[in-house]
C-alpha cells in the first residue's frame, strides 16, 4: 500500500532524508499485492529477485504495454503533435483487467486523497494542467487555505505555455474564457478563486514556443505568483513537471530547507511527488509532499480517470523512480 498506518504517502521527502533512505520507500511501493495481481492480468509474471533495482527495471520495460498514449492515434492531436490523456480508449482492456488496474491504482495511491501533513508551509504549488485542471487544484488550495487547514507565505501556480487544444475548449472557457496557453488557464483560476487582480506580469515570446515563459504577480497574503516554464529541452518538448519545478527554484530564489506543499489531481499524486523529491529535494534540499483534491468534483473527467489512464500514470511512476537509480 501506498500509505502508513497514519494515512501519510510513502513518497513524502524530508530534506535531511538520503537518497537511498528515500529509495527504500519505492521499493516497498514495488511490493505492493495488487501491482503483481496487476501485472498478471497482461499475462506477466513479476520476477522473484532480492534485487530490488533489476525488480524495478523489469517493470519498466513490462509497463510499455500501457503506453496507451504512444500506442493510440486517436489521442494524437495535430494541433501540438503531442497524445492528449484525455484521448486516450480503454476499449481494449477486458473487465478483468480493469478491475485489477482500480484494485492496484487504490493501492498504490492514485485515488485516494490524504490531507496534508503539516498546517504551515512556505510555499504551496499548484502544478497546471488541461481542461478544468488548473480550477480544481486552484480551488483545493483555496479552501485549505481558507478553512485555516493550513497557512503557507506563498501560493505559486507552475504551468507551461502549452497551446490550448481545441478539444478542451469547452471546459476552460467556463473559468479562461478564450485563453491561449496553460498559463492563461492558471492566471484565470488564481483570479476566480481568490478574487483578485494582477499587479505585475511579464511575458518572454520566443519563436519557439517550447522556450517562452511568462510571471504574473498578484501580492495578497500569502504571495500569489503564477509562473509559466520554459522548456530545458526545447528542441525536443515542452516544459515538463520537472522544468516547471526548476524554474520556481530560480526565478523565485528559493534557496534551501523549505517546507513545500504541492497540489495536483490525485491520479498523478505518485509520479509528481517523485519529481518533486527528485528535484526539490534530492537537488536543493526542500521537504516536498503532495495531495490531489477530491476525486468526486471531477466526475469522471470525461476520460482522464479510465483504467487506461491509470494504467499510463502507473507507468509515468515507475519510470520517474527509475531516475533515481
Amino acid at each position: 500500500m501506498i500509505f502508513d498506518k497514519g494515512g501519510l504517502t510513502i513518497f513524502e521527502f524530508s530534506c535531511d532524508e538520503s537518497r537511498m533512505l528515500f529509495l527504500e520507500k519505492c521499493f516497498k511501493w514495488l511490493d505492493t499485492p495488487e501491482l503483481e495481481v496487476l501485472v498478471e492480468k497482461f499475462n506477466g509474471k513479476i520476477p522473484l529477485t532480492t534485487i530490488k533495482e533489476q525488480k524495478l527495471c523489469w517493470l519498466c520495460e513490462f509497463s510499455e504495454r500501457w503506453d496507451f498514449r504512444a500506442k493510440q492515434k486517436a489521442a494524437f492531436d495535430s494541433k501540438t503533435g503531442e497524445r492528449a490523456r484525455w484521448m486516450i480508449d480503454d476499449t481494449a482492456l477486458n473487465e478483468e483487467q480493469e478491475r485489477a488496474v482500480m484494485a492496484a491504482a487504490h493501492s498504490l495511491g492514485l485515488v485516494d486523497i490524504v490531507q496534508p501533513m503539516r498546517a504551515s508551509y512556505d510555499a504551496v504549488l499548484v502544478l497546471g494542467g488541461a481542461r478544468m485542471s488548473c480550477l480544481y487544484r486552484t480551488r483545493y488550495a483555496g479552501e485549505l487555505l481558507r478553512q485555516q487547514k493550513i497557512t503557507a507565505e506563498y501560493l505559486v501556480g507552475l504551468t507551461g505555455m502549452r497551446p490550448i487544444l481545441d478539444s478542451e475548449r469547452k471546459a476552460t472557457d467556463t473559468y479562461a474564457k478564450d485563453a491561449v496557453t496553460e498559463y492563461d488557464l492558471m492566471c484565470g483560476a488564481m483570479e476566480q478563486v481568490f478574487d483578485i487582480e494582477q499587479t505585475q506580469q511579464v511575458i518572454e515570446n520566443t519563436e519557439n514556443i517550447n522556450s517562452a515563459w511568462a510571471l504574473a504577480e498578484y501580492g495578497g497574503q500569502p504571495t500569489i505568483t503564477v509562473l509559466a516554464a520554459p522548456s530545458t529541452e526545447p528542441d525536443k518538448r515542452r516544459a515538463n513537471t520537472a522544468d516547471t519545478f526548476l524554474f520556481w527554484q530560480d526565478k523565485k530564489a528559493a534557496g534551501t530547507g523549505k517546507r513545500i506543499l504541492i497540489v495536483t489531481s490525485q491520479i498523478y499524486v505518485p509520479y509528481q511527488q517523485l519529481e518533486a523529491a527528485r528535484i526539490l529535494g534530492m537537488q536543493y534540499g526542500h521537504s516536498v509532499e503532495t495531495i490531489g483534491f477530491p476525486r468526486e468534483w471531477s466526475g469522471n473527467m470525461s476520460g482522464l480517470q479510465t483504467a487506461a489512464n491509470y494504467l499510463q500514470e502507473i507507468r509515468s511512476v515507475l519510470q520517474s523512480m527509475k531516475k533515481l537509480l
